[in-house]
C-alpha cells in the first residue's frame, strides 16, 4: 500500500513540530497503526526537528510545500 501524503509549509504555522506530528498521528489511527505511530513516538522524542521529519517520512509522505525540508 503506498503511503499516504501530507503537505506542510516549514516556514508557516504548518510548519510546527506539533502540528505535524498530529497529522501523522491522525493518519496513522486512519490506516489503524497506532502501534507503529507509538513506536516511532518513542524515537521522535529523543532527536531534533530534521530527525522527527525523517522518523514520521517512514510512516507517510512528507512533503515540505516550502521546500526546506
Amino acid at each position: 500500500m503506498p503511503k499516504a501524503i501530507i503537505h506542510f509549509r516549514s516556514c508557516h504555522e504548518t510548519g510546527n513540530i506539533y502540528w505535524i506530528m498530529g497529522a501523522v498521528r491522525d493518519q496513522m489511527r486512519k490506516e489503524r497503526r497506532i502501534t507503529d505511530w507509538n513506536n516511532a513516538w518513542e524515537r521522535i522524542q529523543q532527536t531534533d526537528y530534521a530527525g522527527a521529519l525523517a522518523i514520521m517520512r517512514e510512516l507517510v509522505g512528507l512533503i515540505d510545500d516550502d521546500g526546506r525540508y
